[in-house]
């Protein structure tokens, strides 16, 4: 039998946002929608590998108590491997928290 814990980190993801001089965000989140060159993409828990790059916008990270926080940055590199989401971002950085979100 499987522990809380252990279910809870395979349904979470770990969300850690860092610029050149801070980290900007270190927690576990439910998802996070990124603004790549081909568009945006959802990360969720359990995510096949992955690098890309992401382009100027918004990282929509949503939190595990359905909190929304909006990243607004200008360019970066995301990396997804083991439930871990990387960001490793340039330039000027806002995060701001919008609220709830509605219900899954």
């Amino acid at each position: 039998m499987q522990s809380s814990m252990e279910l809870e980190s395979r349904n979470s993801l770990q969300l850690k946002i860092i610029t050149p001089d801070k980290i900007v965000f270190d927690d576990n989140v439910d998802h996070v929608v990124l603004p790549t060159i081909n568009g945006e993409m959802g990360i969720y828990a359990n995510h096949t590998p992955l690098m890309t790059k992401v382009k100027e916008g918004t990282i929509k990270i949503y939190l595990m108590d359905n909190r929304l926080f909006n990243l607004h940055f200008d360019h970066g590199l995301a990396k997804v491997k083991d439930n871990l989401l990387t960001i490793l971002i340039h330039g000027n950085v806002n995060l701001k928290e919008e609220g709830e979100t509605e219900q899954k």
